[in-house]
């Protein structure tokens, strides 16, 4: 199937989409993005997307070249073009093309991407080995994974699906999802350091009208002596996590407020 891509004004067959080499996301990792799903033809949580994706572009000083009403019809002409049932739709943007390879034009380069995926199983859980380290803009979905890129070997080792930043005492996120852990029936989830998801911010939401719902720092001793622990992203809906290191949550096993939450979660989609 031909796969498309937007790119700077235009809609282009997958193998004609090319960036020039003075692109300062190429240069110097200067860019962002945000990533969302569409389900059958119609975009999730999008809006928050957009949200988001502008609030970074505001931080980093970026120009999006669109506007928000085109920036949407083109997301919704990407999923026509790239028809699948589950397809993720991700937005790129950089620095553009720099004079000198250091300073940011005036003109951002905007893509527009649709990728076909699968969700992992929700009854499946994952495993995490901790890394000491703090995004040093965590609001901001940059283009920067070096840190979780490099550790992709010593994750393969010990059998790691994912990360799970630390740094002073204090739990963050995973490379790519948020954190939250539970403890005597309460929900919490670290709020410094962290990015604010857009699948937590939902989460946040529903989840008060069940349980008990802290935003708050969480220390790694309390992360360890907690009763469940899941992650959450757009890419993972809510994962549990049963296994950080050597120690083993909820024996190895989904725990019952986090399937709760898995099809709490799956109503808040469908609305």
């Amino acid at each position: 199937m031909q796969e498309f891509i937007y790119l700077n004004g235009e809609i282009l067959p997958a193998e004609k989409a090319q960036l020039h080499v003075s692109d300062l996301g190429l240069l110097r990792g200067y860019g962002i993005f945000d990533f969302f799903r569409s389900i059958d033809g119609q975009p999730v949580f999008m809006e928050d997307h957009l949200d988001r994706f502008e609030n970074s572009a505001r931080l980093m000083g970026l120009p999006i070249p669109e506007s928000r009403d085109k920036l949407r019809e083109i997301i919704y002409e990407i999923i026509r073009l790239n028809p699948q049932k589950l397809l993720g739709v991700k937005m790129i943007m950089t620095g553009g093309y720099s004079e000198d390879g250091y300073t940011p034009s005036s003109k951002s380069n905007l893509v527009v991407i649709g990728k076909p995926f699968e969700f992992k199983p929700a009854d499946v859980g994952m495993k995490l080995m901790t890394l000491e380290y703090r995004r040093e803009i965590p609001e901001i979905k940059t283009l920067n994974y070096i840190v979780p890129i490099r550790a992709i070997q010593q994750m393969k080792a010990v059998e790691a699906d994912d990360v799970l930043y630390y740094k002073d005492g204090k739990i963050s996120e995973s490379s790519r999802s948020n954190i939250f852990i539970i403890k005597d029936k309460k929900v919490i989830t670290p709020v410094d350091g962290a990015l604010f998801g857009v699948t937590r911010k939902h989460i946040l939401n529903f989840a008060k009208n069940h349980f008990e719902v802290e935003e708050r720092d969480v220390t790694t001793q309390e992360f360890w002596e907690a009763d469940e622990v899941f992650t959450t992203g757009s890419t993972k809906r809510i994962i549990a996590i049963t296994q950080v290191d050597n120690q083993v949550f909820s024996d190895g096993k989904v725990g019952t407020i986090t399937k709760k939450l898995q099809a709490l979660f799956l109503e808040e989609e469908r609305k």
